[in-house]
């Protein structure tokens, strides 16, 4: 099946068929809708649960509980860049308060982000995007220490 049966096409064209840089769309419209949103999370998910840093936020989870995180992901990234999304997950810093996520381990998954939109041959501009929307949750994902009981 080709790129084209589908309706996407990784090489810098969107499912309208707009090119990607152009400033009228949103990003999320530019890293090609729902489907791409998709495409990233299915390429950056298995990186992170291979990781031994990272992989054991989802240890002990069964299948069934990843499918549900990896739908998570997608409709969080969708509705936050500007999608007909509606994100029915929890806040944040809701969802990783208390797991003592350290500032080495967000450097890991932000290296693993950068992989995965260059993997699948994300524009500069898109990837510049992507990178300081993924900066600005930080705050509410790292935590200072692993202070034990608080």
């Amino acid at each position: 099946m080709s790129d084209d049966a589908v309706g996407w096409q990784w090489h810098g064209r969107n499912t309208q068929g707009h090119k990607m840089l152009d400033p009228t769309l949103t990003l999320y419209e530019r890293l090609g809708s729902y489907d791409g949103i998709a495409a990233i999370v299915d390429d950056l998910l298995p990186r992170l649960l291979g990781d031994p840093q990272l992989g054991v936020y989802w240890k002990g989870k069964c299948k069934d509980s990843l499918k549900k995180d990896r739908q998570l992901i997608v409709d969080f990234l969708a509705s936050a860049f500007g999608g007909p999304v509606a994100y029915l997950g929890r806040d944040m810093k809701t969802s990783h308060d208390g797991l003592g996520i350290t500032e080495s381990e967000w450097n890991r998954f932000i290296e693993y982000v950068a992989a995965t939109l260059k993997n699948l041959a994300i524009a500069e501009k898109e990837t510049t995007e992507f990178l300081a929307a993924a900066d600005s949750l930080k705050n509410d994902v790292v935590q200072a220490s692993h202070v034990v009981g608080v």
